[in-house]
């Protein structure tokens, strides 16, 4: 698990003061005016973006993110509109000419900045289940079936969920905040989550243990509660509120709890505070139970459990073979299903399949039918990571996680159900989810999942539109722009008396010639799903799922579908993959100096035969994971 760049390169590298020269950001500017600023320039910027704002190239190089779409409209001929003039060929090349050396012609690694994150919802809750040993909510029924969708725990009663950043995920430190409202709730979700420690002679155990004294059990929790060594003026305050509730004439028990609601309301807790390293000139080494913190919030989206903290606190994680027997661990931990739930599920959207819409207005078999969906995406990509499995299973696989509702759904003969007895009062109850095989071409992988189908599909039909865009989106990771305002919707592309096919209405609300550039990447992706009904029941009557992609590749099947996108976009599925979860790793988006570490981990990726555990390790062993900047 050691990094491929020599530590010499590494310790000499400094985070954008950039080794290469880039033509000056004036040389694009002839272009902007000409065909971009009547649009893209005042109060109401079109897409929002205002190019009058940019005027030096450092103003420029902060904003890469523009960049990269202006450089894939006008390469895609998507812009400028067709009402306007083409740009000439010449500020075309003047333009590529200097996209590329500005942002393309990165060679050296960095580790980017390390933004200060505080615990996203999610992570506060498993770090308060954990430190205090209690639940605060059940996922499954003690019996093993999943009934319903459990109510919501009093973190999320109280809090409300963390919207996603520009990474696409909840963990961006680019959107991460906390406000007084947030803060006095917290306090109250502390002093609850305290008093459930009574209910569990577990719980009693790990808080008060066998400590001593009051000073040596609030050391103990604060260790675990900060994720570091405390020093002393960490623990006096604490101290401080225990004797002042005892002076009170509180018990010990209380007067200690006191003082650990005060400890889970400190920002040592609720953010990821990590030191700076004043003796660095460049970059440095995180502290050794700073990579604990890095590491168990990756992977198990909470704090550090006590083998992982205890190897943080003695430096011992740093060495290599430490480090590895530690992720070998946590990568079969039941708690990667945080890891699953959390990167898998925002990643490609498959929590969406339980929305509260849904679950509030769907009948008693809907909403089992949703929570079967939900629990086979959730439990095929904890499979998918646990396993060692290929990445490449993501898209095609023969074999998932159903149970006889799913089995009715996908057409499954033969399926036989674990459950031999009923609970008296459960008899409609679904029985749990267990992996199957299926020798299904069409079927396997979260290309044709139900869950997939089913949130890419309006109420009561497919959307090949929004399921072209999904396959473009979070399998491939080349996304399609928002489509202009004026646009109709589909519904709307009508003959008079006739019912046209959905095919047919896509070739009429693409006729239009700017829709048709990017319906030609979008449509055929989805038609190609057509088989599938809008809650993935295959269907074959009536239905055409036949289409030719752009690069010229036809199919008339999803399994032929699947068998191109494996054999010809590999390439694009394997840098998305790995920039996913780069990117969730690291807590924010990527950044064009990112992209010589992308280029090392799939570098390792493809090395190591696409399996997730090389995956999941290149990330950890990389600069950026590791490694902070002294410019931050």
């Amino acid at each position: 698990m050691r990094c491929r760049v020599p530590v010499l390169i590494i310790l000499t590298l400094i985070l954008p003061t950039f080794g290469w020269a880039a033509p000056e950001f004036q040389s694009i500017q002839p272009l902007l005016k000409r065909h971009c600023l009547e649009c893209h320039s005042g109060d109401k910027p079109a897409a929002k973006i205002d190019f009058s704002a940019y005027r030096t190239q450092k103003q420029a190089m902060a904003a890469d993110d523009i960049w990269e779409r202006v450089h894939e409209v006008i390469q895609g001929g998507t812009m400028p509109p067709d009402s306007n003039p083409p740009v000439p060929a010449e500020q075309r090349k003047q333009f590529e000419h200097w996209y590329e050396q500005t942002f393309l012609q990165v060679t050296e690694i960095v580790p980017g900045p390390s933004p200060l994150r505080h615990l996203t919802r999610r992570e506060y809750q498993n770090s308060l289940e954990d430190l205090l040993g209690i639940q605060l909510n059940q996922e499954l029924a003690k019996d093993g079936f999943r009934f319903m969708k459990p109510p919501p725990s009093i973190v999320e009663k109280m809090l409300p969920p963390d919207p996603p950043g520009s990474s696409g995920f909840r963990n961006d430190a680019a959107v991460s905040s906390l406000d007084q409202a947030s803060i006095i709730k917290m306090l109250q979700i502390a002093r609850y989550s305290v008093d459930q420690i009574d209910s569990s002679d577990a719980a009693k155990e790990l808080v008060f243990g066998n400590a001593e004294s009051a000073e040596e059990l609030l050391r103990s929790f604060v260790t675990r509660a900060f994720r570091r060594s405390p020093q002393e003026k960490d623990i006096t305050p604490y101290l401080a509120i225990y004797r002042a509730s005892r002076s009170n004439g509180h018990p010990h028990e209380i007067a200690i709890k006191d003082s650990l609601v005060a400890i889970l309301t400190s920002p040592n807790f609720l953010y990821r505070i990590e030191g700076d390293d004043s003796s660095a000139t460049s970059i440095y080494q995180v502290h050794s139970s700073e990579l604990a913190v890095r590491l168990s919030y990756f992977l198990w989206s909470s704090t550090p459990d006590a083998s992982l903290l205890q190897a943080g606190l003695n430096e011992t994680l740093l060495q290599a073979e430490t480090l590895e027997a530690q992720v070998d661990r946590m990568l079969q931990s039941p708690k990667l299903r945080e890891f699953s739930r959390n990167f898998g599920g925002q990643w490609l959207g498959f929590h969406e399949v339980i929305s509260e819409q849904v679950i509030s207005t769907g009948n008693n078999n809907v909403v089992k039918q949703r929570l079967a969906m939900y629990d086979e995406a959730l439990m095929y990509f904890e499979y998918l990571v646990r396993e060692n499995r290929s990445i490449f299973e993501l898209i095609d696989s023969q074999e998932s996680y159903i149970n006889k509702m799913l089995a009715g759904v996908y057409g499954i003969k033969g399926f036989q159900s674990p459950v031999s007895t009923r609970l008296a009062g459960r008899e409609d109850a679904p029985d749990p989810l267990i992996r199957w095989p299926h020798n299904d071409p069409n079927r396997g992988g979260f290309l044709t999942m139900a869950a997939s189908m089913a949130i890419t599909s309006a109420p009561q039909r497919t959307s090949p539109i929004r399921r072209g865009v999904w396959v473009l989106d979070k399998i491939l990771g080349t996304p399609v722009p928002d489509p202009p305002a004026a646009v109709p919707p589909l519904e709307d592309a009508r003959v008079p008396g006739r019912t046209l096919s959905v095919r047919e209405q896509l070739e009429l609300h693409t006729a239009n010639e700017s829709c048709r550039k990017c319906h030609q990447h979008i449509d055929p992706l989805g038609l190609g799903l057509e088989n599938f009904g809008p809650l993935g029941r295959f269907r074959q009557n009536g239905v055409d799922a036949t289409g030719t992609l752009p690069t010229g590749q036809s199919f008339t099947t999803p399994a032929e579908l699947k068998k191109i996108l494996l054999t010809q976009y590999e390439e694009e599925i394997r840098s998305n993959v790995t920039r996913r979860m780069l990117s969730y790793a690291l807590g924010r988006r990527l950044r064009y100096y990112d992209q010589p570490v992308v280029d090392d981990i799939i570098s390792q990726l493809k090395d190591g035969d696409d399996r997730f555990h090389v995956l999941v390790k290149a990330i950890i062993s990389s600069v950026p994971f590791q490694y902070r900047s002294t410019n931050q």
